[in-house]
């Protein structure tokens, strides 16, 4: 009887999201320590060592994407803090995406396969965004687009959270669940070939997310210029009418004559 009650009460038990958590802990720890590793010794601008050589070859990708929306700001400044914030989504949500590929049944359940962890990237990438523009154009400017000149600006801010956690919940989440279902039928061969493939949508889906984010960090550094551009803009067309004016008044003189 008592064997039977442990039993019982082992299968009632949900590992699912212990497996998720874990999950999750190794990635972090395996992205600290290659961090760590990497950060090790001293750079040159010689001839680099495999170390430097492996973190720059990483680096090089997000390293051009802040560069490219560090106009108008101090580009030291964009790089050091965009560059590492997308590195650093790409990286846990490709290597999680990789749990997927893995052949461990039950065991190789991807945390991004659940929606609390990709709603939990989703708030930090908007939250990181809505920070970054405090950062870059005041606290004012940073909060005023929320709600100027759209009163329920912040309401696209919600909807972007859930564009970047359903996207990627659903199409992590529906890779694995139908990785599950095909080794359930056929053991060997297809599942075989489905592992292979899963690095596919595992890369895909980490570059989507990151992109989606550099495209709303770019938005946030740049909306009060871009507006700035439009009001200039808007005045050297009403200088260029008044400088045409007197112009089209005199032709209509000499016409009438």
């Amino acid at each position: 009887m008592e064997g039977s009650a442990a039993e019982a009460a082992v299968e009632a038990i949900d590992f699912s999201r212990l497996i998720i958590i874990v999950n999750a802990g190794i990635v972090s720890t395996a992205l600290m320590a290659a961090g760590l590793a990497l950060r090790r010794g001293s750079l040159t601008e010689g001839v680099p060592d495999g170390r430097q050589n492996f973190g720059e070859f990483v680096l090089d990708f997000f390293v051009g994407k802040a560069r490219e929306m560090s106009h108008g700001h101090d580009r030291a400044k964009v790089v050091g803090i965009v560059a590492p914030l997308l590195a650093t989504f790409f990286l846990f949500i490709f290597i999680s995406n990789l749990f997927m590929v893995l052949p461990l049944p039950k065991l190789n359940r991807p945390p991004t396969a659940h929606f609390s962890v990709t709603l939990a990237l989703g708030i930090a990438s908007v939250l990181a965004t809505i920070g970054l523009g405090m950062v870059f154009q005041g606290v004012k400017g940073g909060l005023k687009h929320l709600v100027w000149p759209n009163p329920l600006e912040f309401i696209a801010k919600i909807t972007d959270v859930f564009s970047l956690a359903l996207r990627l919940f659903g199409n992590i989440g529906g890779e694995y669940m139908t990785l599950v279902l095909v080794t359930g039928v056929v053991a060997l061969g297809i599942p075989l070939i489905m592992h292979v493939l899963g690095f596919i949508p595992a890369f895909v889906q980490a570059l989507v997310f990151t992109l989606l984010t550099a495209s709303f960090t770019a938005s946030a550094l740049h909306k009060e210029e871009k507006k700035e551009k439009k009001k200039r803009t808007r005045r050297r067309g009403l200088r260029r009418s008044k400088e045409l004016a007197p112009e089209a008044s005199v032709a209509t003189a000499e016409g009438g004559s």
